[in-house]
């Protein structure tokens, strides 16, 4: 027996992606609790039973709550939750099909599924896609896009927290599985007809044999998987480009109660679905810290005041937690009392209305942080793990004056939320100081 949070009061199954998510919601309210969901899907060394607890899509989101515990942590608890490095680089292997028998990395075209295991790549149930691919009993031949963008991320991830832990002698496998991974998406899964990547369809001996696509020739990865290479940074300027075009425009992506799931223009949207049609948090969220990368910050503001807009209006109405948005009727829907998916409203909240909090993008290391007992003065040291310049956001509290440094310079700032501000990171590496 252990004690374990559901992703809502009737399911009793240790769901591993959904975890992840309350564990990143948690993180708000109790950092050990969140430490202990994220712990539990741990795998120790020695143990031969399994790489990492598993159950549903593999979507690895304890990387994600982990180098967020991390990014908060200073001194010795900094280095205490370092000591996870052993268990996650396990996790990591098998999710980059290196271990333990994994079948993850078994095509030829260098791109990974997850279908060997379950039904679902990337907790989307019925995603046009991916329903698709299964109605063709195509499971065995078809990659989708999230997997191999999750492993480029985690990648990232790993190879900044293994600087951290002094285990250089591993950064050269996590750069090849970050070149070989991105350079088979951008070979094999974009597509320049509709601006986003592709399912990618496989022969016999694992080679490529083109995008998944729709009798009429439409790629049927038009929604927010089409677009995660954003959350990897993987995509050249003009790539990036139009997959952002993709989440602003109104016709598309952004509909009035958030980033759809499928784009609202595609012949397969469904205006009252599940995951074929409706808005849901743990996507955006993912999103919104890739804005943060980009160093858009109107747009990651944009993203997370309508999340929390159509959140705030739902549970005034029914006081439900709804495991998403129904772009029609502007409604939460299906299950009432949903934690497990709607968990990142309170990492938006925190972001930009709870004082003293720090929220940076994924290629945004945080080395240190400290704030005066008054909470008027703050210091935060950080470094950059890609060349473009970034955003971090600062919620300040009351204080409406503010001088902000970054390495000893005024620094570019704008203000959002309840005094928030977002500081361009404008150099790899420094000290920003806020008083």
């Amino acid at each position: 027996p252990v004690i374990h949070y559901t992703p809502g009061k009737r399911w009793d199954s240790l769901y591993t992606w959904d975890s992840g998510m309350i564990g990143l919601g948690m993180l708000e309210y109790s950092p050990e609790r969140a430490e202990y969901i994220m712990d539990l899907y741990l795998s120790e060394e020695e143990n031969q039973d399994f790489a990492f607890l598993f159950h549903g899509s593999m979507v690895p989101t304890q990387f994600f709550l982990w180098y967020e515990l991390l990014q908060r942590a200073t001194g010795e608890k900094k280095k205490e939750l370092a000591g996870y490095y052993p268990m996650f680089y396990r996790y990591y292997r098998f999710f980059a099909g290196k271990a333990e028998g994994s079948t993850t990395a078994r095509y030829a075209s260098g791109l990974l599924t997850p279908y060997d295991y379950f039904y679902n790549a990337s907790g989307m149930d019925d995603y046009p896609a991916q329903a698709e691919l299964h109605r063709r009993k195509e499971g065995r031949h078809i990659a989708p896009v999230c997997t191999s963008v999750f492993l480029v991320r985690i990648a990232q991830m790993m190879k900044a927290i293994a600087t951290y832990c002094g285990r250089e002698e591993e950064t050269a496998e996590y750069e090849a599985d970050i070149r070989r991974v991105s350079e088979a998406l951008l070979t094999h899964s974009w597509d320049e007809e509709s601006g986003y990547f592709g399912y990618v369809r496989h022969d016999d001996a694992g080679n490529a044999a083109g995008i998944l696509r729709t009798k009429t020739g439409e790629n049927y990865n038009r929604g927010i998987d089409g677009v995660t290479p954003l959350i990897a940074g993987i995509g050249s300027g003009r790539q990036t480009a139009r997959m952002l075009g993709h989440l602003r425009s109104k016709e598309e992506l952004w509909s009035p109660v958030g980033l759809s799931t499928v784009d609202m223009s595609a012949s397969y949207f469904y205006d009252n679905g599940y995951w074929n049609g409706s808005v849901w948090f743990p996507y955006q969220f993912l999103l919104f810290k890739a804005m943060l990368d980009l160093g858009e910050a109107d747009m990651a503001y944009a993203i997370a005041a309508k999340a929390l807009d159509a959140w705030k209006k739902e549970t005034e109405f029914s006081y439900h937690t709804f495991e998403m948005i129904q772009i029609r009727s502007e409604r939460g829907g299906w299950y009432h009392q949903f934690g497990g998916l709607s968990a990142p409203v309170c990492s938006f909240y925190a972001a930009y209305y709870k004082p003293g909090t720090v929220t940076a993008g994924f290629d945004t290391w945080i080395r240190d942080r400290e704030a005066s007992a008054d909470g008027k003065k703050m210091r935060i040291c950080y470094q950059r793990n890609r060349a473009c310049s970034g955003v971090l956001l600062v919620v300040t509290g009351e204080s409406r004056c503010h001088e902000v440094f970054l390495n000893g310079e005024a620094a570019s700032y704008r203000e959002y939320g309840n005094n928030t501000l977002a500081i361009s990171l404008t150099q790899p590496e420094g000290e920003i100081l806020i008083r």
